[in-house]
């Protein structure tokens, strides 16, 4: 595309084209639609197998027409929707193509009567006999200028010389007089011998180059052609006498194409004329240049090439020279000792015969009958400038593309070409290549030959590349095996040959139909190079559930206290075990689910193959206790040589703790979230686990329903971390912790719904002796009781994150601007709330100079800063973000703060903020405006507040990614939306416009959630053109069954429907193309038309059952995807290969 783009398209010199290899009509087609988008300009897109029968050959004649056909349909239909296959209409009958073919031939049969009219063989014929007459001197030559002579002199025994005096002859000057006999010719010379003589030396000196010759033999040649061209046609008679010229074939060939009329009938019609260009064109194909010797050591001194004819060629021609010379000189006319220069050897006079037949062949087949054409649709054509041709071929292919490429060039309007065809072509799409290039592969294989050769370019040598794409090749029938290798290319490219020789090998001992086999070697392969500290890692995720979504944090924390991850201190190993995180997900052996608005993976998911792998492997070194029932191995530490059956239930184990006492003493992590086992009585397993697991280090009771914390918690004096997150358990319950080696105190609700519920958090009270557990990192929704609480915390000088609730007083804000001032060497995540009152303060005074005494210190290292709540003293967030300039704050997220446009300046102006997300009453304006140089490296937006109605990007934000509206009711309009050129993602949450972006093409992933969709915003989303992922939760749809058809959702990849109010979601055929994975999570409804997704690969049902037309449907689809169900744990493949 930027190569057409800086094409000038008044030259005649070749377009640039390119051919494209696809695997099918759907790929190619999909080709197509993104190459309009990328042009944007004015295109031309022909469907070939549309509008042309495959068994006729395919010519440039037929390609042009059908081009401008194309081009006139446009015109002529305005309502026609742009970029529309020609024939499209009625799905390419053979009525349609029957229907082009007799227009086209109609067409062609009176562009021919029209080029019979203008003479063009009897012109040809007199170049023939004048070169003819030539022969031995039979025709006095006229006499020629320095010019002409010099020129000739450049092309001396070449047919290009013998061509252009010719021309000459037929063309003398007005001044030359009658011609000349041979002894006025005679005696001229004689007189003018002296004259020539002097001029002899500075001829030599002048120097014409083949473009020069070919330019002034085409200027004549269109003179010749063009003679009396407006004249009328010659009478029937004449005509007859120049039929007698033509050879027998062409006789024939004309008689086919005979119109009935009269030739006295073309008189109506309008000659064609060529450019002189075009005349040039053909010459120089005709006429390619010779090296002369004088020429290849120049161009060996320079180090440039030229073009030349075949060496043999030129050996021959000098040969028959020679032999033709020495037959003929006693046959030449000698009058001064020497043979006169009229005279032009035998062999030149029949090969320049034969390059005049070739030129006739050339204008009037290919040049007369495409400009004739063209000449048809003359009264538009001139309208276009830079069109992209676009030919989808599939299984066709072009007949004589050096034709079809002159001819593209000969319309000026075309910029560059794209041809689309199949496997079976890859020949011919090389051909299609200008300049010379291999073709655009647009199947897998080849998407990751190319990456596997950009990763290693620079580290490998020719025969370790050959090896690599070797292996490759065994793997095409595998994606799962290309993208593990090339991920393992990634992480190390620089692989000895030996390294890839062995693998190689052992791959070639995998039966072609093993993919299992295969994948396990392949695994391996990326396996084996990890550090012995990153396998263990890996194979520790055996103990979780299959396609269980993990959360990283559990998960570093969890390696580092099972000492997987060991370093000299606690935060070390939490930076190395991120390392470790970041290689597994560089190698693909996890997925991420969840990204956060800062790029940083929130939770993953481990993919059922590499499960399998990791479980076998995991127990033989008896990570995964073999005794151990696998859907409770993820509650306890490895190695904890516990003894649990598959039917034994969680609550079960806690009842028989003393008796076990032995073995669970050794436990050290007891993940036991989501557990509903602390009811009633049952609470009392808590004071069993606080005396009996000693030396528990991790303790996560997130989202059980303990509702209290026994006294005998500080048992665990070994206990790191503590996440009481999502409980009952009372706020004052960790008054009276007092744990030395804590280092996570994690508390509070976390609500997922959104609105002003959000804002209310719950929050645990701050423990007494909190200055003594100075291993603290992490403390989340503490509440401090007092100004000792806050200078207490200011005391954790290892804190990286704080989350703090804070009353209404002086005392609590000047110590918790202290407690940030003390811990601004560490400090990168802080979070303030202020409770709700009866009237929420809006002063946006500055805090007094005895306020700001207490803040000495910016956080210069924090990166996330939350703010809920407003103070009676000043604003916290322009505080908190004095000194701009050194602050590396990257996340801001504001609840009830009540600022105002000017405040929201401070932030804009902030080097290093992506993510910025306003909640309720975050601003009391309701119109936001996001201007020029604002919010340089914005990428994520989150509103949240109904009152807002206008959200306005005026030049700023033009890194902005994704964005996040809910229960935005009263929005009404985002003006420059359309303007924002990275904006990918959307999230819309209970009843937000989706034709609020309706202008915005780049989209990618939409996420609609409690929502109710009408007809329109189905038909905004389904023709949205970039859209890859949908997500669709507990949607509602005005109709019962929701859709898609023809070219609807042309390239989305994921679909995910999350428990909707919606009875059946439908496809059609055409609609959803791309479409490789759904994901279906219900409580009613179904599937209908899956039959009609040529790609799908996967599909996870989470529900009670799959219905049977599901099934049926499956079995119909050629890439044989994938069924996945919830109480399905291990993928079946329901149909047979």
């Amino acid at each position: 595309i930027k190569n057409v783009e800086q094409r000038n398209t008044n030259t005649v010199k070749p377009i640039p084209s390119i051919g494209i290899v696809a695997p099918d009509e759907q790929e190619t087609s999909a080709i197509a639609a993104e190459a309009t988008v990328l042009w944007g300009k004015h295109h031309v897109l022909v469907d070939i197998p549309a509008v042309h029968f495959f068994h006729n050959s395919l010519r440039a004649r037929d390609i042009v027409y059908y081009i401008l056909r194309e081009l006139q349909s446009a015109e002529l239909q305005p309502q026609q929707q742009k970029g529309q296959v020609v024939g499209e209409k009625k799905l390419d009958t053979e009525e349609i193509k029957s229907a082009i073919r007799s227009e086209k031939q109609k067409l062609f049969t009176e562009i021919t009567k029209n080029i019979k009219g203008m003479r063009i063989l009897e012109k040809i014929s007199k170049i023939k006999k004048t070169i003819e007459q030539m022969k031995e001197g039979q025709l006095q030559l006229n006499q020629m200028n320095e010019d002409q002579q010099g020129m000739l002199d450049s092309v001396k025994d070449e047919p290009l010389g013998v061509l252009l005096r010719a021309l000459w002859q037929l063309k003398p000057k007005q001044n030359d007089g009658a011609p000349a006999t041979k002894q006025s010719h005679e005696k001229k010379e004689a007189t003018c011998s002296e004259k020539k003589e002097a001029t002899r030396s500075q001829r030599k000196k002048a120097t014409y180059s083949h473009d020069d010759i070919i330019n002034e033999t085409a200027k004549k040649l269109k003179e010749h052609m063009e003679e009396d061209a407006d004249e009328k046609p010659k009478p029937k008679e004449h005509m007859q006498e120049v039929e007698k010229l033509k050879p027998k074939e062409q006789m024939e060939e004309d008689e086919k194409l005979k119109p009935k009329e009269h030739m006295e009938d073309q008189a109506s019609l309008k000659p064609i004329r060529l450019e002189e260009g075009h005349y040039a064109h053909i010459l120089w194909e005709v006429f390619p240049p010779v090296i002369r010797e004088q020429d290849s050591k120049q161009a060996t001194a320079t180090g440039t090439s030229i073009m030349t004819e075949e060496p043999f060629k030129e050996i021959i021609r000098k040969i028959m020279q020679e032999v033709q010379e020495d037959n003929s000189i006693g046959k030449l006319d000698i009058s001064d000792g020497k043979p006169s220069q009229d005279c032009i050897p035998d062999f030149l006079i029949e090969e320049s015969i034969q390059k005049i037949e070739e030129i006739h062949w050339k204008i009037e087949q290919e040049l007369l009958l495409i400009k004739g054409i063209m000449d048809r649709f003359s009264n538009f054509l001139e309208r276009y400038h830079q069109i992209l041709v676009i030919l989808k071929l599939d299984n066709d292919w072009v007949s004589g593309w050096e034709e079809t490429k002159n001819a593209f060039s000969m319309l000026g309007c075309i910029a560059g070409a794209l041809m689309l065809t199949f496997e079976e072509n890859r020949n011919e799409a090389k051909e299609y290549c200008c300049p010379p290039q291999e073709p655009i592969d647009y199947s897998l294989i080849c998407l990751y030959r190319d990456t596997a050769l950009e990763l290693t370019k620079q580290h490998m040598q020719q025969d370790s590349t050959q090896i690599l794409l070797g292996i490759l090749d065994k793997c095409k029938q595998n994606e799962f095996c290309m993208k593990i290798f090339i991920h393992a290319l990634n992480a190390n490219p620089k692989r000895s040959k030996e390294e890839l020789s062995k693998l190689d090998n052992t791959l070639q001992q995998v039966p072609y139909n093993s993919l299992d086999n295969l994948a396990n070697k392949m695994f391996k392969f990326s396996y084996s190079d990890l550090p012995n500290e990153y396998k263990s890692c890996l194979l520790y995720l055996a103990i979780f559930p299959r396609r269980q979504h993990i959360r990283r944090s559990t998960l570093i924390g969890r390696w580092v206290v099972e000492g997987l991850i060991t370093k000299e201190d606690w935060a070390s190993s939490v930076r190395h075990a991120n390392r470790c995180f970041d290689v597994l997900v560089n190698r693909w052996l996890i997925y991420p689910v969840d990204i956060g608005a800062t790029g940083k993976i929130k939770s993953f998911v481990i993919g059922d193959l590499i499960h399998a792998f990791i479980t076998k492997i995991a127990r033989k070194r008896r990570i995964v206790e073999t005794r151990l029932s696998h859907h409770l191995a993820h509650y306890f530490s490895i190695f904890n040589d516990l003894r649990l059956r598959g039917s034994d239930r969680i609550d079960r184990f806690f009842e028989k703790l003393y008796e076990e006492s032995s073995r669970v003493s050794l436990i050290k992590v007891l993940d036991l979230e989501g557990c509903q086992c602390f009811g009633g009585k049952n609470q009392r397993y808590l004071k069993d686990i606080f005396s009996t697991m000693l030396l528990l280090k991790y303790l996560s009771l997130r989202g059980t329903n303990v509702t209290q914390l026994p006294s005998e918690i500080n048992n665990l004096r070994e206990l790191e971390v503590l996440d009481i997150r999502e409980t009952n358990v009372p706020a004052d319950a960790t008054v009276n912790v007092l744990l030395l080696k804590l280092k996570r105190l994690l508390a509070g609700h976390v609500v997922l719904n959104s609105g002003a519920s959000s804002t209310e958090l719950s929050s645990v009270e701050v423990p007494d002796k909190i200055e003594k557990m100075l291993n603290m990192e992490v403390l989340s929704n503490v509440k401090a009781r007092n100004r000792q609480d806050l200078k207490d915390i200011g005391k954790l000088w290892q804190l990286r994150k704080l989350g703090v609730v804070i009353e209404h007083k002086d005392s609590h804000i000047r110590n918790v601007l202290r407690a940030i001032s003390d811990l601004h060497d560490c400090l990168r995540s802080l979070s303030i709330t202020l409770p709700v009152t009866e009237h929420d303060h809006s002063n946006n005074e500055e805090f007094t100079p005895n306020d700001l005494k207490y803040m000495v210190h910016p956080p210069k290292l924090l990166e996330s800063l939350s703010i809920t709540g407003t103070t009676q003293r000043g604003q916290l967030l322009r505080q908190l973000t004095n000194g701009s300039e050194e602050l590396k704050l990257a996340k801001v997220t504001l609840t009830r703060t009540k600022l105002k446009q000017s405040d929201l300046e401070v932030l804009a102006k902030l080097p290093n903020i992506v993510c910025l997300r306003l909640r309720d009453k975050a601003c009391m304006d309701s119109k936001l405006t996001f201007s020029k140089e604002e919010f340089k490296n914005l990428k994520c937006f989150l509103v949240e507040d109904p009152n807002i109605t206008e959200i306005n990007f005026k030049g700023g934000a033009l890194k902005l990614e994704k964005i996040i509206l809910s229960s935005t009711h009263g929005l009404q309009s985002l003006p420059g939306v359309k303007g924002l050129p990275e904006l990918k993602e959307v999230e819309l949450k209970n009843g937000n416009k989706l034709s609020l972006f309706e202008k915005a093409k780049n989209i990618s992933k939409v996420t609609l959630y409690r929502t109710i969709l009408s007809q329109d915003e189905v038909e905004i989303l389904a023709k949205i053109p970039n859209m890859r992922s949908l997500v669709l939760q507990e949607i509602t749809y005005v109709q019962s069954q929701l859709i898609f058809y023809k070219d609807d959702l042309p390239r989305l990849n994921l679909l995910i429907v999350d428990y909707s109010v919606i009875s059946s979601i439908g496809f059609t055929s055409q609609s959803a193309t791309k479409l490789e994975k759904i994901i279906w999570s219900y409580t009613k409804g179904t599937l209908s038309g899956i039959e009609n997704i040529p790609k799908l690969k996967e599909l996870e049902f989470n529900g009670d059952f799959v219905p049977d037309e599901v099934k049926e449907a499956l079995k119909k689809i050629r890439t044989n995807p994938s069924l996945y169900t919830t109480n399905q744990k291990n993928s079946t493949k329901k149909r047979e290969t």
